[in-house]
């Protein structure tokens, strides 16, 4: 029977593998030039997978410039351990937004155009990361 902490380590890498496949990425080879930049101002997250630098493709407008709405929920998450956690925030649906009209939740990810409805998910999630 496996540990707790196995257990835990193999849900975190499903969750991983299940983010990086329905998502859309681009590697750090393909990003514009300012991506570190952006980075470390807290503009946009970044991930790692096999070595790998990834950045989600819904942080960026057509002009591959990040979203000002990434930056502020970025804020309002505040620091996280793990840039995964972020993903996960942003990737799987969250009870705080709602289509117009709705009741089912939506990701982050698919709500952006929500401005206020998004950042106030953030702001109520902040704090709430574990490691």
């Amino acid at each position: 029977m496996p540990t707790a902490l196995h257990s835990l380590q193999v849900q975190r890498e499903d969750t991983i593998l299940k983010i990086l496949a329905e998502g859309e990425w681009i590697g750090a080879d393909t990003v514009p030039a300012d991506v570190a930049g952006w980075q470390q101002r807290g503009w946009i997250f970044g991930v790692e997978a096999e070595g790998q630098r990834y950045f989600a493709r819904y942080q960026f407008d057509d002009r591959d410039q990040p979203l000002p709405v990434i930056r502020e929920i970025l804020a309002e998450l505040g620091p996280a351990t793990d840039p995964w956690t972020i993903a996960a925030w942003f990737h799987f649906p969250n009870g705080w937004i709602v289509e117009e009209g709705g009741t089912a939740p939506i990701a982050p990810k698919d709500a952006l155009d929500h401005h206020v409805a998004v950042v106030d998910a953030a702001r109520r999630f902040r704090g709430t990361f574990g490691a």
